[in-house]
Formats: structure tokens, sequence, C-alpha cells
């Protein structure tokens, strides 16, 4: 008989970012699966800060470690989007996600719909999934992020959640910092 020993950690923290906002983050690691959350205020048009969420040119200025990030297709509340993500010069990930736009419950959804890696020894994302969230909290916006991934299993899986942790924390900081930067106190464009 095979036994699994399940590892899960959970570890809530907060970050400060760059304008002194805080964000309130959870990640939480199982073997072969991690979830993020994620809130912070922020005074803004909740409005500005959906756009941010889900339009493909500010998704490019806040992704922007990817190597290459593509609009592969988009209608008036959806687009697929591809993600190509280099790490350590050797490791390649390609990922297509689609993104839904829900203006009424001020929230964007966004699902896996592809992955490949370039190396077999990198774990391999099965599935993910999560949101953005705004909402109003009188003279100020809330922002909530939430994803969740299942992975392969491999030798370093568990080294590969945790370097995920720590690119999360980074995301949503530069999310927080272009947000304060793009709809603090007033709207855009796009």
């Amino acid at each position: 008989m095979f036994l699994t020993t399940v590892f899960s950690v959970l570890i809530p923290m907060t970050v400060l970012t760059a304008d002194g906002n805080d964000i309130q983050c959870i990640f939480n690691q199982n073997d072969s699966s991690y979830s993020f959350f994620a809130s912070f205020r922020i005074n803004a048009d909740p409005k500005c800060l959906l756009r941010i969420s889900f339009n493909y040119e500010h998704i490019r200025a806040v992704a922007s470690d990817a190597k290459d990030i593509l609009l592969l297709d988009s209608g008036s509340n959806w687009n697929r989007i591809s993600y190509t993500y280099q790490k350590y010069i050797f490791f390649e990930n390609t990922s297509v996600w689609l993104r839904k736009l829900d203006r009424e419950k001020q929230r964007v959804d966004f699902t896996l719909v592809s992955s490949k890696n370039n190396l077999v020894l990198i774990p391999m994302l099965i599935s993910s999934s999560g949101y953005f969230q705004i909402k109003q909290d009188k003279d100020f916006a809330i922002v909530e992020y939430y994803q969740e991934c299942r992975i392969t299993e491999k030798a370093i899986t568990k080294l590969y959640a945790s370097r995920m942790k720590n690119e999360a924390v980074k995301f949503i900081n530069l999310f927080a910092v272009y947000a304060s930067e793009n709809c603090n106190g007033s709207s855009i464009t796009n």
C-alpha cells in the first residue's frame, strides 16, 4: 500500500507597497496545489480598477517580467491571452488564459486554458483559476485577488510552489502600484 503525506502550509502575511498601502496576503500550499489570496484598499474609481484587471494593454503593463504577452481573441466581456515566461535562462512556460468580465459584479474571472513547459522536470500547471473582485467601501475601493493552482508532482514541486508564492506577492505588489499610478482618485480611458 502506498502512503502519501500531505504537506500543507498556510502563510498569512502583510506586504507594504511602495506607496505605503498594506496588502493582506494568504498563501496556502499542499503537496501539489497552492492558492493565493490578497487584498488591499485604494482611493480609486472601481471602474478604473476593473479595467486594469481586464484590458489587455493594462495586463501587459502589469506583467512586465513576461517575455511575451499576446491577445489571441476577445469580445466585449472576455478575452484569451497567451503569456510566455522565461526563468533561469533555460526554462520557458507558455500558458493561455480565458478572462471574463462581469461589470455588474465588478469582477474578472480567469481560467487556465492550456500550459506548456519546455522542460519536463519542471512541474506543469494542471489547472488554475481565480478572480479579481472590486468592492466599494465608502471613499475607498477594495481589490481582492485570488488564484488556485494544481501542478504535477515532481521532485521539485514543493520548491516550485514556494517560488510561486514569491511570484504572487511580487505580482500583487506591482498591481497595487500600477493601480495607484493609474486609478488613484481618477478614471482612465481604456
